[in-house]
């Protein structure tokens, strides 16, 4: 499953529980930090209006709102969004697609560095996801949603076998 594929869902999902304008669901996004990490404002608006051409939403048109245009957008599911909602949620559980940093070519690389160098890139390395990783733990809040902890659960489970991954190679560089 391609990574614009699991925005959609994303977007999909957040409106299930109702019509919201697209600024809306960018605040939910934004407000969620790690969850939802990789979806940008720009993808927001850009996936909005693929799936509202699609049929996916529905789009309206609300006057009043500020800016250049006095209007806002509002985005409401159709039954075909509600049909590839679950489609793509379904395709998403059931699918493995590894995740590619991109550190996996720079090890093919590594000869060459010496040794010294590639160990403190490393090291670096293990501060910048320490880092993230106190991030998503400051960010986590106790929730009445279940699935809300076991996504988080997920991206600490994913962070902390890149630590044990660092680990076991500036071990073996050594």
């Amino acid at each position: 499953m391609g990574i614009a594929m699991h925005k959609e869902l994303h977007l999909l999902g957040l409106l299930q529980s109702g019509p919201r304008t697209g600024y809306q669901l960018h605040r939910i996004t934004k407000a969620h930090g790690e969850l939802y990490t990789d979806l940008k404002k720009g993808n927001v608006y850009y996936l909005l209006d693929r799936m509202a051409r699609s049929g996916e939403l529905e789009v309206t048109a609300e006057a009043g709102a500020p800016g250049p245009r006095r209007e806002r957008l509002v985005y409401t599911i159709t039954e075909s969004g509600r049909q590839r909602f679950h489609e793509l949620l379904r395709e998403i559980l059931r699918a493995y697609d590894p995740p590619h940093t991109g550190v996996e070519v720079g090890m093919v690389f590594l000869p060459y560095l010496d040794v010294a160098e590639a160990t403190q890139l490393l090291t670096e390395r293990r501060r910048a996801v320490l880092d993230r990783r106190a991030a998503l733990v400051g960010e986590m809040e106790p929730s009445d949603h279940e699935h809300v902890s076991l996504a988080q659960d997920h991206l600490l489970c994913l962070i902390d076998a890149e630590l044990s991954w660092i680990e076991r190679t500036i071990e073996r560089l050594q």
